[in-house]
């Protein structure tokens, strides 16, 4: 069977991605529709739990104490916290709402110092020149400082007046309008047809066969997967499947098959500090 003329290019491309290895999610999908923002937090639920990762669109820098000494110099930390968390607003916002929290961190490298903080400590030995730490949730990441007492005044009247972290992330999130394809309605055409069948534990098929006859399902039926463009529903629904192209075998559990796929509107959140 001859694979439709328009998806072909989306199909080869996704073989790129899924051979040799078998192509699966990692996570539970986030469930965009029931996002709950509130007082600097974003909560965006996975499919079908309370549980999810909350992001924080405000933050404060604090101090980790007064300065210390360490071999001949003064040591400070700085640490980026979460407005709410400080404002103590945290608890109740988790209480409220049933959320369990998946204490989700920005990458380590959103972070850095700032160009005034690094400048002036410039003149520090390697290994002592200011340094971002990785995170403990709920901070999103730290800064490690070194500099000598003389200029501990100054150091401490910039961490008291401006920033000396910065944070620039951008969370790949989709809107909560986004579109739900219904592919428990793909999966009965595709059973129908012997493409797949149902097992103890979800759906399975052979991997080719099912990439093959789903894309022209969506050419046939665009109306299954939504959009004008079938190639986008397609996309979605296949990321749906455990695909091992080397064993021929693509798997759907029961619990994925059960759940509606967004067709992502892209809405990313940006997480500013600094």
């Amino acid at each position: 069977m001859r694979l439709p003329y328009v998806l072909s290019a989306a199909v080869l491309g996704l073989f790129t991605l899924v051979a040799p290895a078998a192509h699966a999610q990692t996570e539970p999908p986030l469930d965009y529709a029931r996002t709950i923002e509130q007082s600097g937090m974003v909560f965006v639920p996975y499919v079908g739990m309370n549980r999810g990762p909350i992001y924080y669109t405000s933050y404060e820098q604090v101090p980790n104490g007064p300065p210390t000494n360490v071999s001949g110099m003064r040591k400070l930390i700085v640490n980026l916290f979460p407005t709410a968390h400080r404002q103590n607003l945290y608890n109740g916002f988790v209480s409220q709402n049933g959320i369990t929290d998946a204490k989700v961190l920005p990458p380590a490298s959103a972070c850095q110092p700032t160009e005034e903080i690094a400048d002036l400590l410039s003149y520090m030995p390697v290994g002592y020149t200011p340094r971002i730490l990785a995170g403990n949730y709920p901070i999103a990441c730290s800064l490690s400082l070194f500099f000598f007492s003389e200029d501990e005044a100054k150091v401490l009247s910039i961490i008291n007046a401006r920033p000396v972290i910065t944070l620039r992330a951008s969370i790949p999130l989709c809107s909560p309008a986004s579109q739900k394809l219904n592919i428990s309605a793909i999966n009965q055409r595709l059973v129908t047809d012997g493409v797949l069948r149902s097992t103890s534990t979800g759906l399975t098929g052979n991997s080719w066969d099912v990439l093959f006859e789903s894309s022209r399902l969506a050419q046939l039926s665009p109306s299954l997967f939504l959009t004008s463009d079938p190639q986008v529903g397609w996309e979605a629904y296949i990321k749906a499947f455990t695909l091992d192209l080397n064993a021929q075998t693509a798997t759907m559990s029961t619990s994925t098959a059960s759940q509606p796929v967004y067709i992502c509107t892209p809405d990313p959140l940006t997480l500013q500090f600094g």
